[in-house]
C-alpha cells in the first residue's frame, strides 16, 4: 500500500505548491483517482484473503453453469484483447457442465486467469479459453502466447505478493494477489489449479472443478 499512497500524496503536494491552470489540476486529480482505484482494489483483495483466513468468507453452494460463466468472462477478455491487438478465442463445450459453488467467486477465478493472459501477451499474440469435462471433473484451460514464467518462479506464483516480473507487475498495477485468490477459490470448491509455462512459447493454466451431483 505504501507505493500508491506515496504517489497520491506527492502528486497532491506538488499541485498545491503554487497556483496552476485547470488542465494541470485535472491531470493531477486524474492521477490521484487512478491510484486510489488501484488501492481500493488492493484493499478489497486483502480483505477477501483476511476473511478467508479467519473462516468468515462464506461461499454460496448453488448449481453454476460453467459455460455461461466463462462466456461472460470471455466477453470481457475479448474486449481487452482487441484493444491490444490480441487474437482471442474460446471453445466452450455445448453440453451443460454444472459445478456446485459460488457464481461470483468462480467468475472472479476465471477473470484473474483471463486478465493475466491478456495482460502478459504482446500484440498479435493469442489467448484461448477451453471448457471440457469428463465423468467427474470440469476442466477449464486458459492458454496464451505471452512472456511465460521462468522455471524458478513457477513454484511460487500462487504465493501471496509474489510477482514473477516485479517491475512489469508494479507498472501494470499488480500486487501479486490475483493468483493466490484464484487458488483459494479453486480449493474452496474442492478443485485445483495448475500451470505450465515455457519461455518463448507461453503459459497455460488448468482449473479442475468437481461436477455438480444430482
Amino acid at each position: 500500500l505504501r507505493t500508491p499512497l506515496a504517489l497520491m500524496r506527492t502528486t497532491a503536494e506538488i499541485s498545491l505548491r503554487k497556483s496552476r491552470g485547470e488542465a494541470e489540476y485535472r491531470e493531477a486529480l486524474a492521477q490521484i483517482l487512478g491510484e486510489s482505484e488501484k488501492t481500493t482494489a488492493l484493499i478489497e483483495k486483502l480483505m477477501l484473503l483476511a476473511r478467508a483466513d479467519a473462516g468468515f468468507e462464506s461461499l454460496e453452494r448453488v448449481p453454476v453453469s460453467l459455460a455461461d460463466t466463462l462466456s461472460d468472462v470471455s466477453r470481457e477478455g475479448r474486449t481487452l484483447a482487441q484493444v491490444k491487438g490480441i487474437i482471442f478465442q474460446d471453445q466452450l463445450s455445448k453440453e451443460p457442465i454444472l459445478a456446485t459453488g459460488d457464481p461470483h467467486a468462480l467468475h472472479r477465478l476465471f477473470r484473474v486467469l483471463i486478465d493475466n493472459a491478456v495482460k502478459y501477451t504482446p500484440p498479435e499474440g493469442h489467448v484461448a479459453v477451453f471448457l471440457t469435462a469428463n465423468s467427474e471433473f470440469a476442466l477449464v484451460e486458459v492458454r496464451d502466447t505471452g512472456i511465460a514464467i521462468d522455471a524458478l518462479d513457477l513454484p511460487h506464483i500462487f504465493e501471496r505478493f509474489y510477482r514473477a516480473d516485479k517491475a512489469r507487475s508494479r507498472e501494470q498495477g499488480g500486487a501479486g494477489l490475483g493468483l493466490s485468490i484464484a487458488r483459494w477459490i479453486a480449493d474452496a470448491h474442492g478443485g485445483s489449479i495448475h500451470v505450465q509455462s515455457t519461455l518463448g512459447v507461453g503459459s497455460g493454466f488448468q482449473v479442475r472443478l468437481p461436477l455438480a451431483r444430482d
